[in-house]
């Protein structure tokens, strides 16, 4: 009998309900799965679902989506039957690189929970945190999306708190938290979650608490409704008694319970609180309930302790307010400030770099004393420079500044030195070796694209310039002349790229910090910000790039890595081609040390590395550097190939078409080129245009974006969507390669700025290089008013009592508190 006929059959006695017959003439069918048509392979595994046979029908769903790549069809099938299948990490891995899942959203959640239920966590975090922007887009344009969306985050929020990563966590069940009443599905999992995470204050908090309620029971029921007496003032016995005799059988509610009960004891003045914290705090560490209680606990009993628990607490909950005003106090700070006037004559202007990062340019003037800091580039402006009429105006031209300090050789903090060096030939110009040799490979760079200014400068210009730079050695004060006295200048290691410093400046008995850019975490290629303990600042200076974005900036350095190897080992795998535009200095050399180390275990890397663009000139200067400080740190080695000393090779008369044809466009090659952000002419530009259009490649951005940029532009691309087209390089093509991002920053985190703040305790803060007025805007359906992130900026809000804090606007000029 012919398939067709069999097919007829097993139709007519299944649609009548003979499942015995029918499975006669399925199993026929079955034996001959390998020619069955699309049709025929999923009413099989339908009829097998219905009959218990899980494992055949999951067999089916693959077999349907390997012969088809219909996902919406057999997907369902698959999920219906994963308990009862072989369960394999592998087939998840399979239908992740199946041609058209990522536009299948809800899919990718489900996958999503299928890796967590196999106990891998990194996997279901690397997935999720992929599909981040498609879900926030989504959430907005369909409401019929809700369900995923609620999904999705409770997920994530699961993640982030077996990684962790509770400032995080907490972002994301504030999304749920305020979301609107008539939204607010899985009440008792956002209820559990806001009692572990202690946001359960601002749920019962919420005016209609009693109407959304209802749906939750039991343990969560019991610790909510306390919350919610606790916000009235008044403790119901019922409730106190459940919590005080019960045991919950949830270990996180548990926990939760148990510091309930402290409180408890505590509201009865009962010294069982006493008795019973330390242990329960030293059993559940990350608890933050307990780990305030237990900061009460020390301050009557171990004082000497308490600095060390609440540094340890801030680490995990930096976002909350008792966390921050509690290490604020053990600091000695709180209360401390005394009613002072601005000084006249001490004065700081920001020309550049102020509210939106380009262009930094800091003049410092302590009676009549002049230093300027950073003479940095604007990327995306009709000037280049920055507008240094504010300094003119008060009477100040560069010929009477006493010196010029640069942080480190990022143009935006460097690329206007020729330009004042053209002004004033004679100023002396301070920096690090390392930042001296990496300016002028980015400066004579710059001279290709400044020559449409009229004030441009030349190449004479830079090496005028670079020779002029005096070189100082971090940790060792040097001073400077001025009029009858002189400054003295500490630079210190701060972490951000080779070379890059933070300035300490002293003079008429004023302490002034100015961090530049600065990393507190350690890199692969250079250390974290390194400041004395005991330095006395009046005045601090900082940089608060990412203080405003709620990021994956907390997740852990080495879990960002490891997701970003990910990444490149799918891409190879599936044939393709990733390139990584990086900022030639410092990233690009990050990365390559990152990859490196991922595949350290094997010979040889599995893959072709290739650098291009001023990331070999770059790789060059930071192998001298480490050869000379006698670190054992590569970079390059048998594995990194410059790709220009192939098509740049004359003898071979190559060109780069001919070298992407004969080495690229087979696939399997990892690419790090400059720029960063993709810039037109560029060397990334050049390969992105290339790749752009192949499904199989990834084009993968690791750190900051330009708004302007066409990197940021090509991110924001809505990959929901097909037949896209995007402009690269000047040239317009389809929009089928793969777009990621990821934050292996350089910069400090808005957690890591507010406790050097704390630590540095000055007088007076100065925020810059960041973008003041921007805050995390959530999705239109939640509830208005409430914070979802608190920027840099709010949390600060809590120290402002002791002390003076001004976001800097470029333009402005701002008196200083020296006393």
């Amino acid at each position: 009998m012919k398939l067709d006929e069999v097919f007829k059959n097993a139709i007519y006695y299944d649609n009548r309900g003979y499942s015995a017959e029918a499975k006669q003439y399925y199993d026929q069918l079955y034996v001959n799965r390998e020619l069955l048509n699309l049709e025929m392979i999923e009413r099989l595994s339908i009829f097998y679902i219905s009959i218990q046979k899980y494992g055949e029908s999951y067999f089916l769903s693959k077999l349907g989506i390997s012969l088809s790549g219909e996902l919406r069809v057999f997907l369902p099938l698959f999920f219906s039957c994963w308990k009862y299948g072989e369960q394999s990490f592998d087939d998840l891995e399979w239908l992740l690189n199946q041609p058209g899942i990522e536009h299948l959203l809800m899919e990718i959640i489900q996958i999503s929970e299928l890796y967590i239920s196999l106990d891998q966590y990194e996997k279901a975090y690397y997935v999720l945190l992929g599909i981040a922007g498609k879900v926030d887009i989504e959430f907005r344009d369909n409401t019929g999306f809700l369900e995923s969306y609620i999904n999705y985050l409770l997920l994530l929020i699961e993640l982030e708190y077996h990684f962790k990563n509770f400032n995080q966590a907490r972002f994301h069940l504030r999304k749920l938290i305020y979301l609107r009443n008539i939204e607010m599905s899985k009440i008792q999992q956002i209820t559990y979650w806001a009692l572990i995470l202690d946001e359960i204050v601002n749920l019962v908090g919420r005016n209609d608490w009693y109407e959304i309620s209802d749906p939750i029971v039991g343990e969560v029921k019991l610790l909510a409704t306390f919350y919610k007496d606790l916000l009235q003032n008044s403790l119901n016995t019922a409730v106190a008694s459940g919590i005080e005799f019960s045991h919950f059988e949830d270990l996180l509610l548990e926990v939760k319970r148990k510091g309930s009960l402290q409180i408890i004891w505590r509201l009865r003045k009962d010294q069982k609180w006493l008795e019973h914290i330390e242990v329960d705090y030293l059993a559940y560490p990350n608890d933050l309930t307990l780990g305030i209680l237990y900061a009460n606990y020390l301050e009557d009993t171990h004082p000497e302790l308490l600095k060390k628990h609440l540094e340890e607490l801030y680490i995990k909950h930096s976002d909350k307010r008792e966390v921050i005003s509690a290490y604020w106090r053990i600091l000695g700070k709180a209360g401390t400030n005394k009613e002072v006037s601005p000084n006249e004559s001490c004065k700081v202007t920001f020309l550049g770099g102020g509210e939106k990062i380009g262009g930094t340019s800091i003049l410092i003037n302590v009676n009549g004393h002049l230093l300027l800091l950073d003479a940095g580039m604007h990327l995306h402006e009709e000037n280049y420079h920055a507008d240094y009429t504010p300094m003119f105006e008060q009477g100040i031209t560069f010929d009477k500044l006493d010196a010029l300090l640069i942080t480190h050789a990022h143009l935006d903090h460097t690329g206007s030195v020729p330009y004042i060096y053209k002004q004033s030939n004679q100023l002396p110009i301070y920096t690090t070796e390392a930042t001296r040799r990496l300016m002028r490979i980015l400066l004579l760079d710059a001279v290709k694209g400044n020559k449409k200014h009229p004030d441009s400068y030349s190449e004479d210009d830079v090496r005028g310039a670079i020779l002029n730079v005096r070189t100082i050695e971090q940790g060792r004060s040097f001073v400077i002349p001025s009029h009858d006295t002189e400054w003295k200048v500490t630079y210190y290691h701060s972490g951000h790229i080779l070379g890059a410093s933070s300035i300490h400046l002293e003079i008429d008995g004023v302490s002034i910090l100015f961090t530049g850019d600065y990393s507190i975490d350690n890199q692969k290629t250079v250390e974290g910000l390194k400041l004395p303990s005991d330095l006395d600042i009046d005045i601090l200076i900082t940089e608060s790039t990412y203080g405003f974005m709620p990021t994956n900036a907390s997740i852990s350095r080495d879990l960002q890595e490891m997701m970003f190897t990910e990444s490149i080992k799918k891409t190879i795998n599936n044939k393709g081609n990733i390139l990584i535009p990086a900022f030639a200095v410092g990233r690009a050399q990050e990365i390559l040390m990152i990859i490196r180390d991922a595949f350290q275990k094997e010979r040889f890397l599995p893959f072709n590395l290739f650098i291009d663009g001023r990331v070999i000139d770059v790789c060059k200067v930071y192998q001298d550097i480490f050869d000379e400080e006698k670190n054992d740190k590569t970079l390059f080695g048998e594995e990194v190939i410059s790709a220009k000393d192939i098509y740049a090779n004359q003898k071979l008369n190559s060109s780069f078409d001919e070298f992407y044809d004969d080495y690229i466009s087979r696939g399997g090659n990892c690419i790090v080129a400059s720029s960063g952000m993709l810039m037109d002419q560029s060397a990334s530009a050049r390969y992105a245009e290339k790749m752009i259009e192949e499904s199989r490649n990834t084009i993968s951005f690791t750190g900051y974006m330009d708004e302007e940029s066409p990197g940021n532009h090509l991110l924001q691309m809505d990959n929901r969507l097909e037949d896209q087209k995007v402009k690269i390089n000047g040239v317009t093509k389809n929009l089928n390669a793969t777009i990621e991002t990821f934050r292996l920053s350089a910069h400090a985190s808005r957690e890591q700025i507010l406790k050097l703040i704390m630590d540095v305790s000055p007088k007076q803060v100065f925020l810059m290089h960041g973008e003041h007025q921007r805050s995390y805007i959530a999705n239109q359906t939640l509830v208005g008013g409430e914070t979802i992130y608190p920027t840099l900026i709010n949390l600060l809000t809590y120290l402002e009592k002791d002390m003076s804090i001004i976001p800097a606007f470029n333009g402005q000029t701002y008196l200083l508190i020296t006393d």
